[in-house]
C-alpha cells in the first residue's frame, strides 16, 4: 500500500515537471520581436518623427471627428490622430496597426482594427470567475479527496444530498 502511494506521488511529480516544462517551451517558442516599436506614450516620442514608420497601438477614443486616441503609457499620456478609423465612439477602446504619415497622424488598416467596449473585459473576467467557482462547487459536490492513497474518488451520495438530507432530519 505504501508502494502505490509512493509510486502516485512520483508520478504526481513527473507530471507537475512536463506542465512547468511545456510553459517555459511555449514561451520559448514565441520570442519576442526584435523592435518591438516606439512607445508612442512616451513624452518624447513625437509621431511626427517615425513618418514612414509601421506601429501598432491602443487606446481609448477620446473623440470622433476626427478620431483621436488617448494612449496609456507606464509614465504618461499622449494623443494620437487616427486616419481611416474604423466606426468607434468615445470611451471604446481601440487597437490600430498602420503608418505614421509626416504630420504625425497614424493611417491604419480599418480592417485589422479590433474595438471592444469599456465593460468587455470587465465581463469576460466575471464570467471567466463565475464558471471557475460552478466547475470547483461541482467538484466539491460529486468528488473526495483520500489523503491516505492520495487520490480523488466519487462521493456515495453527493454533498448537495447529504445537506439536504440533514436539514429535512431536523
Amino acid at each position: 500500500m505504501a508502494t502505490a502511494v509512493g509510486y502516485r506521488m512520483f508520478a504526481l511529480g513527473v507530471c507537475g515537471i512536463l506542465l512547468v516544462g511545456l510553459f517555459v517551451l511555449a514561451g520559448a517558442g514565441y520570442p519576442t520581436p526584435p523592435s518591438p516599436g516606439p512607445d508612442l506614450a512616451d513624452p518624447d516620442v513625437d509621431p511626427s518623427d517615425l513618418a514612414g514608420d509601421q506601429v501598432e497601438t491602443g487606446g481609448i477614443v477620446i473623440e470622433t471627428d476626427p478620431v483621436i486616441i488617448e494612449i496609456d503609457g507606464d509614465t504618461a499620456t499622449q494623443t494620437l490622430p487616427i486616419e481611416n478609423a474604423p466606426d468607434v465612439d468615445v470611451g471604446q477602446e481601440v487597437i490600430v496597426d498602420g503608418t505614421i504619415t509626416a504630420d504625425g497622424t497614424l493611417r491604419v488598416n480599418r480592417d485589422r482594427a479590433v474595438v471592444r467596449e469599456p465593460w468587455e473585459a470587465t465581463y469576460m473576467y466575471a464570467i471567466s470567475v463565475l464558471g471557475a467557482l460552478f466547475v470547483a462547487l461541482r467538484i466539491a459536490d460529486g468528488w473526495q479527496f483520500d489523503l491516505k492513497t492520495i487520490s480523488f474518488s466519487p462521493r456515495d451520495v453527493p454533498l448537495h444530498h447529504s445537506l439536504s438530507e440533514d436539514e429535512t432530519d431536523g
